[in-house]
């Protein structure tokens, strides 16, 4: 005979995972739920939920700059604004209490599972996030021909959070059709030159994970500025890479630094010619006032 207060119980579940990455540029909220500040460098954070409670955990470093001490912070997901992408997957029980326990023993700052010390370049909220999904069983999976399949159950990451997105695409659904499997992109927010350099999904050479040494080598490993748009900078003329070095050149006459520099220059041309020609006519004044 069933138990009559266990039979009406309501049952444990759907579990998912969300996996989001947000670009730089991205609105956050502060905590009166209006968006006061952008993201510099944009971000990647991950939450669960047990069908009726949803809890989120992200890395990021306790003060602003590319090393330091880090924190996991909770419920990210409620901070940025239209991320420019978002995975949810079913998952298995086991799978969700994984994603649970990697998340909560980084906010309890244990660090069985992860480092805390932020590095931008080497361990990040991208190595945070993909540590937990590799905590729990959600692997990256390449297809190759002849139905062959590589599973990598220790990758880490792209170094820029956009190039994530399509290898985020490579985790298999754990519970394949579930109609709680789903994936919404938005459009990248407004970004300035900074931004961009940050966030440009492409294969140029530049300061990504798999080029970024050039930068590092000559720094014991690590990058030689705080900024990373310098590390870029700096890798490309590491390399010798004019096409790098001119297509930065290129993205920031296109920005809304470059033109607003474009104006700024201008103004002071015109300023500086009708200076010019003022002290031309006062010193031509004392002339004319001979001849008349």
């Amino acid at each position: 005979m069933s138990d009559p207060q266990s039979a009406s119980e309501p049952k444990a579940g759907p579990y998912t995972v969300t996996i989001y990455v947000a670009a730089p540029g991205t609105p956050i909220r502060g905590p009166d739920g209006e968006a006061t500040q952008t993201s510099q460098a944009g971000h990647v954070y991950y939450s669960i939920s047990d069908g009726k409670t949803e809890n989120g955990y992200g890395f990021a470093p306790i003060e602003s700059g590319m090393r330091g001490p880090g924190h996991v912070v909770r419920d990210e997901y409620e901070m940025y604004r239209n991320p420019a992408y978002a995975r949810t997957m079913e998952i298995t029980e086991a799978q969700y209490k994984s994603l649970q326990d990697y998340g909560e023993k980084g906010v309890a700052k244990d660090e069985r599972y992860f480092d805390l010390h932020y590095n931008g370049a080497t361990n990040s909220c991208v190595d945070f996030t993909w540590g937990a999904l590799n905590h729990a069983g959600l692997h990256r999976r390449i297809e190759l021909p002849l139905g062959i399949g590589l599973t990598n159950k220790d990758y880490d990451g792209a170094l820029k959070p956009l190039n994530n997105i399509e290898e985020f695409k490579r985790i298999p659904d754990p519970i394949p059709g579930s109609p709680h499997n789903r994936v919404q992109e938005n459009a990248l927010p407004e970004r300035t030159l900074r931004q961009r350099l940050l966030s440009d999904n492409d294969s140029q050479p530049g300061l990504d994970q798999d080029s970024h040494h050039a930068a590092t080598t000559a720094t014991g490993g690590r990058a030689p500025f705080d900024d990373p748009v310098l590390n870029q900078l700096h890798a490309a003329l590491q390399r010798g890479d004019s096409d790098r070095l001119d297509e930065i050149g290129r993205q920031f006459n296109r920005s809304e630094e470059g033109a607003q520099l474009e104006r700024q220059g201008r103004q002071l041309h015109a300023e500086q010619q009708a200076a010019a020609a003022q002290q031309k006519q006062q010193q031509g004044q004392p002339a004319e006032l001979a001849r008349s």
